[in-house]
């Protein structure tokens, strides 16, 4: 081998080998094959340079693996353990130790993370903006409320399924979520005291997922309209805000806000008119089997919303019409509308519509004419336009 080559072969290795150029790692392509040794590996090589680690799925990493890893990568910026089962509160304690820096953490199925973890964390991490503890079932109110006191920068908390938590876990700490913006509690036991609580100190909330939690009436959406005005998504694919609510029309006032959900049939237009008036930021807005809505909800949401709205969901509202798919081609920002099972609005329309703006994604479906022979499961028939 000449010199030429033989200095490339060195610089590459330099390179290779340069904790500098390893700021970032994700293993999760490599989860079954990743033991501790590799972990021990990537700590000595990278140092203090690794910012990012995802370690996803990697159920073979253990607390030691992961204290020789804070001490040597005390500078790490992002880290998932999702779904590492070894891992217990010895790996947060080390991680409130040594990393002080650690701005994203997700502990999503880790489940054997109790209120200790979160005790550490809010003692040494206090940088913290992200935490997702998903299905952590041995977390309770307390140690959501140490998080909340001992991280002031926390703007999106991740709970789903968390089933230690009760109605009361933001009791007393209303004034710490200020910084708040996406909150997910999905399959939590929520309550309307619970989102009263929140209501009073997450002004600046933007997200909100409370899929099943059918224990929430009325009263939360008042509370939501009264303390949340920064609400910006209602309901879509990731299901942020998912309300299936004991709706009562007859106590909405005009100055309530009102975030409708999928399956509420016993909304109204004018819920939504007065949710449309109250929530300025409204983005996307499920409204999914709402059986009682008329185009007079779309005639709000252009009044209001025409500028900023993005995806519209009307699966299965029945008096919806061709007269009120037409008002939506004023919104520019629109890019998704779902018209499964809307039985007044016509194939010609949904094709005039689509011609229209041809920029929107349009999800509709109309039975065929004659039944083929051999249907097969889901929804059918032939294209939309032809």
């Amino acid at each position: 081998m000449d010199n030429n080559k033989l200095n490339r072969k060195r610089l590459w290795s330099s390179l290779a080998l340069d904790g500098i150029n390893w700021q970032s790692i994700d293993l999760f392509t490599f989860q079954k094959h990743v033991k501790s040794n590799v972990l021990d590996g990537i700590a000595r090589r990278c140092g203090g340079f690794l910012k990012e680690l995802s370690l996803k799925g990697c159920e073979n990493i253990h607390d030691s693996a992961l204290r020789s890893f804070t001490a040597k990568c005390a500078n790490i910026e992002y880290l998932s353990l999702h779904k590492c089962k070894r891992v217990t509160d010895t790996t947060c304690d080390n991680l409130g130790r040594h990393c002080h820096k650690l701005l994203t953490l997700n502990l999503d199925n880790c489940t054997a993370i109790t209120d200790r973890s979160l005790r550490s964390i809010a003692d040494g991490c206090r940088m913290l903006e992200t935490l997702n503890i998903s299905w952590c079932d041995n977390v309770t109110d307390r140690g959501i409320q140490m998080l909340l006191q001992g991280c002031p920068l926390l703007s999106t908390l991740i709970l789903k399924g968390c089933e230690g938590l009760t109605e009361r876990v933001f009791e007393g700490v209303e004034s710490n979520l200020k910084e708040l913006r996406v909150l997910n509690m999905h399959q939590c036991y929520v309550t309307d005291i619970t989102v009263t609580c929140l209501a009073e100190g997450a002004h600046n909330l933007q997200s909100l997922n409370l899929a099943n939690c059918n224990l929430i009436s009325d009263a939360s959406l008042q509370a939501l309209a009264k303390g949340c005005k920064q609400l910006v998504s209602v309901h879509n694919h990731d299901s942020l805000i998912e309300m299936c609510v004991k709706f009562d029309p007859d106590m909405l006032h005009d100055s309530d806000l009102t975030a409708d959900g999928r399956d509420c049939i016993n909304i109204t237009d004018s819920s939504v008119i007065c949710f449309s008036m109250n929530c300025p930021n409204l983005a996307n807005l499920g409204l999914s089997h709402c059986e009682l809505l008329t185009d007079a909800s779309i005639t709000a949401l252009i009044a209001n919303q025409r500028e900023i709205l993005e995806v519209l969901e009307l699966d299965n509202c029945p008096n919806i019409s061709d007269a009120g798919l037409s008002q939506l081609k004023v919104c520019p920002k629109l890019r998704r509308l779902d018209l499964y099972d809307c039985q007044n609005v016509s194939k010609d329309a949904v094709c005039r519509f689509r011609s229209q703006r041809p920029g929107v994604e349009v999800h509709a479906y109309f039975a065929p004419l004659t039944p083929p022979a051999a249907a097969a499961h889901g929804r059918q028939g032939g294209p939309i336009c032809r």
